[in-house]
C-alpha cells in the first residue's frame, strides 16, 4: 500500500431530533399514531420510499393523541443565498469543533449532523422572543429566524425529493397533556407545521409517550437510531424532535478487485488495525497547506463524501481546531483532478447531550428561567426553557455506499480550483475527518472523524 494519506474532515450533519411542547385547547381528539405516521410529508415533501425490507416495523401507538395543527406545509424552490451558505458552513464547523473536541482528543470516533440540530433548534426558535431569540440566531450562524426558516424549508424540500438516493427528514412536537402546566399557542403549532412539516401532539408524558417518541425516531431513521429517550422527567412539558435518514449508493461502485481485506489502518494511538479497504481512482482531488482529500459522489451527484486527511505529523485535535467555514468552502470549490484513493469500511454510533456545547457557542439564556419562549406557549408557572438537547447519529460506510442517520431532541421544561499534478494519492489509512455534503451549496449535512475502525 502506498504511503500517502487522505486529509479530509468528514462532517456529518445529521439532522437531529427536537423535542417540542404543544398543548393547544379546543382540538379534536382522534386515534392516530405519531410513530406510525412515518412523517408522511405532504406532496410538497414527497420522497422515494425505501425498500420495505430496509424499514423497521412501524410501532403501534399506545395513546390517544390530539393533533394540534391542520395547516398544509409549504414548499420552497428558492435556494438559500451565498450569505446563508457561508453562515451555515461557519456554524457547522464551529458546532463540530465545540461538540466533538473532547472525544477527538480521547481518540474516539465522532459524527454530528449540523442539519438535524439546526432544524430542531430552528423550530424551537420560532417560539422565542427578545434576547432568547437573538442568542439562538447567533448560535445558528447569525442569520435571522425568517432566513433560517426559508433555508430549512428549501433544504427539506430538496432532501425529500431526492431521486437517486433516499433522504428522509421528519419533525414533530410533543406536548404534555396538562393545560394547567402548558398551553401551546396555535400560531406556533401552525408555524412549525407550515415551515418544518412538524406534526404536534398532546400526550400524557408517561412511559407510553417515551416509547412513542422512540418509535417515531426509529421509524424515521429507518431503524438506525432505535431510541433517543430513556425516560420523561416530571418537569418536561414539551419535546421538539428532528429525525433524518440518508441512504446513498456510490455513483461509481467498487469492483471486486477494488475491495481488499486485511489492510492496515493506523489508529490515533499508533496501533495497527486490520480493516477492509476500498481502492479507487476519483476525480475530486483537493489540497491546501495541511490537507489532502477528495470527493466521492453518490448516485445523482447531489451529495458527496468529502474526505479530509491531515498532513503527515499533524495532530488531529489541532487540525480540527483549525477548521472553519471558509476552509470547507475552499476545499470543496477547488476539488478537481484525479487521485488514487482508499477508504476503510466502517460503522459506528455517536451520541451526546449538547447543552454545554450550545452554551459555549453563546446560547445561554434559552437554558435558564429567564428564557422567553412566550411565542411558543403559556405555562402555569410563567417559566419555560430548554433543559436538554440530545443528539444521536449513526453511520455505515461500505463498498455499496453510505447509510447515515441523526436525531435531535430539544427538551423543554417549566419550573417544576487549484492546479492538479498527476496523479495524486489520498489513502485513508490513518485518522481522518469526513463530511457528507450537499454539492449544490457545499454545505455539510453530516460531519465526523474516524480515529479507529475496529475500536
Amino acid at each position: 500500500m502506498k504511503n500517502t494519506y487522505l486529509k479530509r474532515t468528514i462532517c456529518t450533519a445529521l439532522a437531529g431530533l427536537m423535542m417540542a411542547m404543544t398543548a393547544c385547547g379546543n382540538v379534536t381528539e382522534e386515534k392516530e399514531s405519531p410513530a406510525s405516521k412515518k412523517s408522511e410529508p405532504d406532496t410538497s415533501f414527497s420522497a422515494a420510499e425505501p425498500d420495505n425490507g430496509d424499514k423497521p416495523a412501524e410501532s403501534e401507538i399506545s395513546l390517544t393523541v390530539k393533533p394540534l395543527s391542520s395547516v398544509t406545509p409549504e414548499k420552497s424552490d428558492e435556494m438559500p443565498d451565498d450569505d446563508f451558505n457561508a453562515s451555515y458552513r461557519n456554524y457547522a464547523a464551529e458546532f463540530f469543533k465545540t461538540a466533538c473536541a473532547e472525544d477527538i482528543k480521547a481518540g474516539n470516533n465522532v459524527m454530528i449532523s449540523p442539519e438535524s440540530v439546526m432544524m430542531a433548534l430552528g423550530m424551537t426558535a420560532n417560539g422565542a422572543k427578545g434576547e432568547t431569540l437573538s442568542e439562538m440566531e447567533k448560535a445558528l450562524g447569525g442569520q435571522g429566524i425568517d432566513t433560517v426558516n426559508k433555508a430549512m424549508q428549501y433544504r427539506m424540500t430538496k432532501f425529500m425529493n431526492s431521486e437517486d438516493i433516499t433522504f428522509n427528514v421528519a419533525n414533530s412536537v410533543w406536548v404534555r397533556d396538562d393545560a394547567d402546566r402548558i398551553k401551546m399557542k396555535q400560531s406556533f403549532c401552525d408555524k412549525v407545521k407550515s415551515v418544518y412539516n412538524a406534526d404536534s401532539f398532546l400526550a400524557p408524558f408517561d412511559d407510553t409517550t417515551c416509547n412513542d417518541i422512540n418509535g417515531w425516531v426509529n421509524n424515521n431513521t429507518n431503524g438506525m437510531i432505535p431510541n433517543i429517550l430513556d425516560e420523561i422527567p416530571y418537569d418536561a412539558v414539551a419535546y421538539l424532535v428532528n429525525a433524518m435518514a440518508f441512504e446513498g449508493e456510490w455513483a461509481s461502485p467498487y469492483a471486486e478487485h477494488q475491495v481488499n481485506e486485511d489492510q492496515t489502518f493506523t489508529n490515533s494511538n499508533g496501533e495497527e488495525e486490520k480493516v477492509t479497504m476500498l481502492y479507487s481512482e476519483e476525480g475530486g482531488y483537493f489540497e491546501d497547506e495541511n490537507t489532502t482529500g477528495f470527493l466521492k459522489y453518490y448516485k445523482g451527484y447531489d451529495y458527496a463524501f468529502m474526505a479530509m486527511l491531515p498532513a503527515e505529523g499533524t495532530d488531529m485535535v489541532d487540525y480540527v481546531a483549525g477548521l472553519d467555514g471558509e476552509k470547507l468552502k475552499n476545499l470543496w470549490q477547488t476539488s478537481g483532478g484525479k487521485v488514487n484513493a482508499c477508504i476503510p469500511e466502517f460503522t459506528y454510533d455517536y451520541g451526546k447531550e449538547l447543552s454545554d456545547d450550545l452554551k459555549a457557542m453563546g446560547m445561554t439564556m434559552p437554558f435558564g428561567d429567564g428564557a422567553d419562549f412566550s411565542e411558543m406557549a403559556e405555562t402555569g408557572t410563567g417559566s419555560l426553557y430548554i433543559d436538554k438537547v440530545i443528539h444521536k447519529t449513526h453511520i455505515e460506510l461500505d463498498r455499496n455506499g453510505t447509510k447515515a442517520a441523526a436525531a435531535t431532541v430539544v427538551e423543554m421544561v417549566d419550573e417544576a480550483c487549484i492546479e492538479i499534478e498527476d496523479p495524486k494519492e489520498v489513502y485513508l489509512n490513518r485518522p481522518f475527518v469526513y463530511a457528507i455534503i450537499d454539492t449544490e451549496s457545499g454545505t455539510p449535512v453530516f460531519m465526523g472523524a474516524v480515529n479507529t475502525v475496529n475500536g
